[in-house]
């Protein structure tokens, strides 16, 4: 097991001394090591990186807490000490949900077989995208008309009195629903086609 760090409190140029808050941080360290390494399951540096946040929040409330007994003060960083943990956890949870997101996403793209997507989409007809048309909002209905009669980015932009990178979003989206609507056609006259 490494050696415990040597707790340093460094005082800012031009301020008070702060020998009360050492005198404090050195007094209650051991408790917080001891707490918070049963919390990190042995991970040291984890302890060690909880420790000096929970005495990062007793300095900027050293004004407050100073003047609290010795009762008071330990059960505030106990408190704390659980709270900064918690955090640390969730982030971590956070983190590995968005992690897991952009894989099942990085997944979704490499089972995606160009020619599979354009084969089923082979199956659907101008008709039918007329149709599903009537199921987008009025928004995303009016700018996707507007690009498939051939107007550009900036001209629809002119037209709506909106961006470009709103007309851009627009069909976007337009294009994501309409793909949605029009799906469960193009595998149905996929299967019909394959009997």
């Amino acid at each position: 097991m490494s050696a415990r760090p040597e707790l340093r409190v460094v005082k800012p140029p031009g301020c008070a001394p702060v020998e009360e808050f050492e005198v404090f941080a050195r007094q209650f360290q051991p408790i917080l090591f001891a707490i918070l390494r049963k919390s990190c399951a042995g991970m040291e540096h984890e302890a060690e990186d909880l420790v000096h946040d929970v005495l990062l929040r007793a300095l900027l409330r050293w004004e407050d807490l100073q003047h609290w007994d010795a009762f008071k003060q330990r059960c505030w960083l106990g408190r704390v000490a659980k709270n900064c943990f918690l955090d640390r956890i969730r982030r971590r949870r956070s983190e590995a949900d968005r992690l897991r997101s952009l894989l099942n996403l990085q997944d979704e793209f490499d089972g995606d077989d160009v020619a599979a997507q354009e084969e089923l989409w082979g199956h659907v007809g101008e008709e039918d995208l007329k149709r599903a048309l009537g199921f987008l909002s009025v928004r995303l209905r009016h700018t996707f008309e507007l690009f498939l009669q051939g107007m550009t980015y900036a001209r629809i932009a002119q037209e709506t009195g909106v961006p470009s990178g709103t007309v851009g979003a627009r069909l976007h989206h337009a294009r994501l629903e309409l793909r949605e609507v029009l799906r469960e056609t193009a595998e149905r006259r996929r299967r019909e086609w394959r009997r």
